[in-house]
């Protein structure tokens, strides 16, 4: 096996990401990757060489983050999980010993809905004296669209005549990495493809909302929730929702919510799993399945009975 050069942890974490730009990664992820080996990975490893890592180093670095986190505040399990399998990419792009750690597992959050009373509160406000800004909120309850994606629509990506919507693009912003590491980092709005090759996907629209849309529609380089060519960016209108929600007495939740409660609600109407995977944007029916379908004890109880008919 050919020897390598040895060489600090930050040169290998520097060659790794000029590779995956090479790549073509999307941008988001580019971002990420530079955020958690400045912020977690180089500052731990800061005093280690290529050839003094092993799976002893790497375990020892997942008790850290467990343990210490971040100027010890906790992480989250998904953080660090997410941390350690950059790390552990890293890692195996340069050295060549075999890496047998268990990466920390995590369990799903639980999803959050609105109640029905919640629900209807929120119909009846977004139906009185309906603006732009409330039509989006109609459009995500209809439609389970990220609010990304929602704030990166335009009237040329709703057919109202075939009544279709096409999801190909989503609005974030991202962090933008700065030679100086005393400045305070520096974020910036991105407009890409979405997350993932399934999430760009075409939309039926139930005919409530089209003929909704038709009451707005704009010109076709314009954006749904301004009906102008400037765009509203995800935080902005994360606050307004927020502000929506106050004033309907509702409990304070993010615009992700309406996402979870789409997903809900059609499941509950007998929505099959594939369609709502495929609508959602996900990567497959076992994710959508993971998230969403957990029957109550009633339900299994209901399930139970039909298998014993007949009996």
């Amino acid at each position: 096996m050919e020897q390598k050069q040895t060489l600090a942890i930050e040169e290998i974490t520097h060659f790794f990401l000029i590779q995956k730009t090479e790549q073509n990664l999307k941008e988001s992820s580019i971002s990420q990757y530079n955020f958690l080996c400045e912020k977690y990975i180089i500052p731990y490893f800061k005093n280690l060489v290529s050839d003094e890592l092993n799976n002893h180093t790497i375990k020892n670095f997942i008790e850290h983050l467990k343990n210490e986190g971040l100027k010890g505040q906790p992480l989250a399990p998904k953080t660090i999980n997410d941390i350690v399998s950059l790390a552990i990419q890293i890692i195996k792009s340069y050295c060549n010993f075999e890496i047998n750690v268990r990466k920390p597992s995590y369990t799903q959050s639980e999803i959050t809905v609105f109640t029905e009373e919640e629900f209807n509160r929120l119909k009846t406000f977004i139906s009185i004296g309906t603006t732009n800004k409330k039509l989006g909120i109609m459009i995500a309850i209809l439609t389970g669209i990220r609010i990304g994606e929602l704030c990166a629509l335009k009237w040329e990506d709703i057919d109202l005549e075939n009544g279709i919507m096409y999801i190909n693009k989503t609005i974030q912003r991202v962090r933008v990495k700065s030679a100086d590491t005393k400045t305070k980092a520096k974020t910036k709005v991105i407009i890409d493809t979405p997350k993932s090759a399934s999430s760009i996907r075409t939309i039926p629209l139930p005919i409530i909302l089209i003929n909704k849309l038709k009451e707005f529609k704009g010109k076709p380089d314009t954006y749904v929730l301004t009906n102008t060519k400037k765009y509203i960016e995800p935080r902005t209108y994360q606050r307004n929702f927020k502000a929506f929600l106050e004033v309907c007495g509702i409990k304070d939740n993010n615009f992700h919510t309406l996402r979870h409660t789409f997903a809900t609600l059609a499941i509950a109407l007998g929505m099959d799993i594939k369609t709502l995977s495929v609508l959602l944007g996900h990567s497959s029916v076992s994710f959508t399945m993971k998230i969403y379908v957990h029957p109550n004890l009633e339900h299994k109880r209901n399930q139970m009975e039909k298998v014993a008919v007949g009996f």
